[in-house]
């Protein structure tokens, strides 16, 4: 006669089947919280260092292309207050290959990749002392096509350079830093920001920027700005 599992038993082995079973429960779950924990780590540093490189990329670029227009006419290629900046630098430049008179709405320059519509540009003639912004409407071979006409005339060899503003700005209440490029929309660049501080050194043409994360981390960093200093 075979005898079978008692009552007992069968309670005693449940118990200690519910108790494994709890055990590898917890175990898988605090093991995927921890694994959690590291990705929502790395990606962190990951946006940290992403915006580093791109705050230094920035500063680094300000007035690039611009040195010469910037001296010689006295614009702005650098701004800031105190949780923000903004900066400007040409993406490309070309001379025009032939005159352009004052009214008219086109320049010529040689095919530049830079050169597409909507870009806004910086046309400018050293010599005669005179320059303006414009917006390219439209590229057909080396003609520029421009959305507003011309104040002023321009002489064969006078630049036309494509322009890129791009602003950094931090909102405390959502706690993010954000970037915006020309006339986009101010984009999340990193969370969790408590403090953004940006100081300008005339003295030395350089920027101290600092962020903190979380009321702990701090990072800061001190960026020359090259394309600033006359040759």
């Amino acid at each position: 006669m075979i005898k079978g599992f008692s009552l007992v038993e069968m309670l005693v082995v449940l118990a200690l089947t519910c108790m494994l079973s709890t055990m590898v429960i917890s175990h898988v779950i605090g093991a995927n919280r921890c694994s959690q924990k590291i990705i929502n780590n790395q990606q962190r540093m990951e946006a940290i260092f992403n915006t580093v490189d791109s705050i230094r990329s920035d500063l680094t670029k300000c007035g690039m292309k611009l040195r010469e227009a910037a001296n010689r006419f006295g614009f702005t290629v650098f701004e800031y207050s105190t949780q923000s900046f903004k900066v400007l630098y040409g993406t490309g430049e070309e001379p025009l290959l032939a005159d352009c008179w004052k009214g008219s709405k086109e320049i010529l320059a040689n095919r530049n990749d830079f050169f597409a519509k909507q870009k806004e540009i910086l046309i400018y003639d050293a010599e005669r002392g005179s320059y303006e912004f414009n917006v390219i409407s439209g590229v057909s071979g080396n003609r520029l096509l421009l959305a507003y006409n011309l104040q002023n005339d321009y002489a064969k060899n006078s630049m036309a350079v494509v322009l890129k503003y791009v602003e950094y700005k931090i909102y405390p209440t959502e706690k993010t830093l954000k970037r915006k490029v020309n006339n986009g929309y101010f984009q999340p660049l990193l969370e969790e920001v408590t403090d953004f501080n940006v100081k300008f050194y005339p003295e030395s043409i350089a920027v101290l920027y600092r962020f903190e994360i979380n009321n702990k981390e701090q990072l800061r960093g001190y960026i020359f700005l090259p394309n600033m200093v006359e040759k």
